[in-house]
């Protein structure tokens, strides 16, 4: 394989009658942040994966290299543990296009097997394999629709297991808030909720901009406003100033109006 800023480049064919090559660059997953799902030594970093590619066939084409434990996809390069979808029905938006793959093999050899491939663009490595073909586009068109068609059954059993579990985590949590109400620390701290005595609110900027524009609106109706005699003598003041000002203004612009304006018969 040859290099490329530090990855090894291994041309691919979908399968033997092919004949597009495609490339995926190859490295050893190293990172800063650690990650349990991903480790080091074991991982194989891989960029450029074809959106038809899923998780069975990367893992059986890479079953050559050693036995393959699991494969993760992302968006982009990143180091954060992979998510666990529970659900079959709920799940994030899919991956389009062109993805990054981690494929974490049992033993450190299979690391190295798969970084030291000897694949060249004349004898490339396949990714389809007997136990995991890769189906042309009409197929997989045909798979995903009928992947979008709901068990109703399956669907209602679904959702009313999440509800009930989210039931019980709710009752628990008020629970905990009922007991923990209005009880001092060994501080003398008390713990304020929405539930009690004396109920707190949520701190949200928009709830704080209601109790300020409240806030203000207290204060200018408290304010007198022209209430003395200087007061009302002073406003009408004010505004023949600003009246004055105006007028001034205004014959100012006027003249400058009158200074440019020159008769041009031709």
């Amino acid at each position: 394989m040859e290099d490329c800023v530090g990855f090894k480049v291994l041309p691919v064919k979908v399968n033997e009658n092919s004949k597009a090559i495609r490339h995926l660059f190859l490295k050893m997953h190293l990172t800063r942040d650690k990650c349990a799902q991903k480790p080091e030594y074991q991982t194989l970093f891989v960029l450029g994966v074809p959106e038809f590619c899923n998780q069975k066939i990367m893992k059986h084409a890479f079953r050559r290299c050693g036995k393959v434990k699991s494969v993760y996809f992302h968006n982009e390069p990143t180091p954060v543990e992979p998510e666990v979808i529970p659900s079959k029905y709920f799940i994030p938006k899919l991956i389009k296009g062109f993805k990054v793959a981690y494929v974490v093999f049992a033993h450190t050899s299979g690391l190295e097997n798969a970084l030291s491939l000897k694949c060249t663009e004349s004898d490339p490595f396949i990714l389809s394999t007997e136990s995991a073909p890769i189906k042309n586009i009409v197929n997989r068109w045909c798979e995903n629709y009928n992947d979008n068609i709901v068990d109703v059954k399956e669907l209602q059993s679904e959702i009313d297991t999440y509800m009930s579990e989210y039931d019980k985590k709710s009752a628990a949590r008020i629970q905990i808030e009922k007991e923990t109400v209005d009880n001092e620390d060994e501080d003398g701290w008390k713990t304020v909720s929405k539930k009690g005595r004396n109920p707190g609110f949520a701190r949200k900027e928009a709830i704080k901009n209601n109790i300020m524009k409240n806030e203000a609106k207290k204060k200018i109706k408290k304010t007198l406003k022209n209430f003395y005699r200087f007061q009302i003598k002073e406003t009408k003041m004010n505004q023949l100033m600003e009246l004055r000002n105006k007028f001034d203004n205004d014959k100012s612009k006027i003249e400058l109006l009158k200074q440019s304006r020159k008769f041009k018969p031709f």
